[in-house]
């Protein structure tokens, strides 16, 4: 997978200390909430990601999760979760990469009034964009419930939560 073309639309980062081991149960626990949510339009795997050609053919590469909506081809949500020695830290990132068909759709949409007519998601409608946040949602949930998994941290109001509700 090549990111060098996409744009991170929202971000959001958690560094656990003492779960530097646990990257592989992390990915599991997420899966495995995707898998109990069981929506037919999501879809997810692990896959290689570089930033670029030489950086890839030099072997600078990150796994992700990563989770589609097969309505929302633009978009793709990635999850890491990396080893820093005893620490893990888990990266949420939402990714769009512009496709030809919705840059057509864009250039052609006649409503002025809405968002700028050459922006990534100009060209969905309310329900899109609803349909959009539920699909962002539940990859959220999905990572969230993973961490409560992985910790043991049963409490809604933890702060470390509220750090995945996300930033731009």
């Amino acid at each position: 997978m090549r990111l060098h073309n996409a744009m991170i639309a929202e971000q959001s980062h958690l560094v656990l200390d003492k779960y530097g081991t646990e990257a592989v149960e992390f990915h599991r626990c997420v899966e495995t909430k995707l898998e109990e949510i069981g929506d037919q339009n999501i879809t997810w795997g692990m896959d290689s990601a570089d930033v670029g050609f030489v950086r890839g053919l030099t072997g600078v590469r990150r796994d992700f999760l990563v989770v589609r909506h097969q309505e929302f081809r633009e978009y793709s949500v990635l999850i890491s979760a990396r080893a820093h020695r005893t620490a893990l830290h888990v990266a949420w990132l939402i990714m769009t990469s512009p496709r030809l068909a919705n840059d057509l759709q864009r250039v052609l949409r006649r409503d002025e009034a809405s968002a700028p007519r050459f922006e990534v998601g100009a060209e969905l409608d309310l329900f899109d964009c609803m349909d959009l946040q539920a699909f962002v949602g539940v990859a959220r949930l999905a990572l969230k419930y993973a961490v409560r998994e992985l910790t043991g941290d049963r409490g809604n109001d933890d702060p470390l939560m509220l750090a995945f509700h996300g930033s731009k």
